[in-house]
């Protein structure tokens, strides 16, 4: 199980135009468990992980695994036989983060 702090990512890593829209509020939150699929929590960190794959069109087959996992996970309830797509997301993360 990862958890991650909004507060820890780094400004500077984020395309301009997301940390515009979706950095403030990924930054409030203070602990983000990738493992906790459809919380809001994620979906909000999602929404900056994509921003940043579109902007820096970096990570687009990490994104498309994560986006497998969530869907098989949330029609058939696994991925691969993990009820989570944890680790899916952490490595989405860390691409996209890295990446720019």
């Amino acid at each position: 199980m990862v958890k991650i702090k909004g507060a820890d990512i780094n400004p500077d890593d984020i395309a301009p135009r997301c940390a515009v829209k979706f950095l403030k509020p990924v930054v409030k939150l203070s602990k983000i468990d990738l493992d906790l699929i459809g919380n809001r929590k994620n979906n909000i960190l999602l929404d900056l992980l994509r921003c940043q794959v579109r902007a820096e069109k970096s990570c687009k087959l990490l994104h498309k695994r994560y986006e497998s996992c969530h869907a098989s996970v949330m029609g058939t309830g696994n991925f691969e036989g993990k009820k989570n797509c944890g680790a899916e997301l952490e490595d989405l993360f860390q691409c996209a983060l890295t990446s720019s």
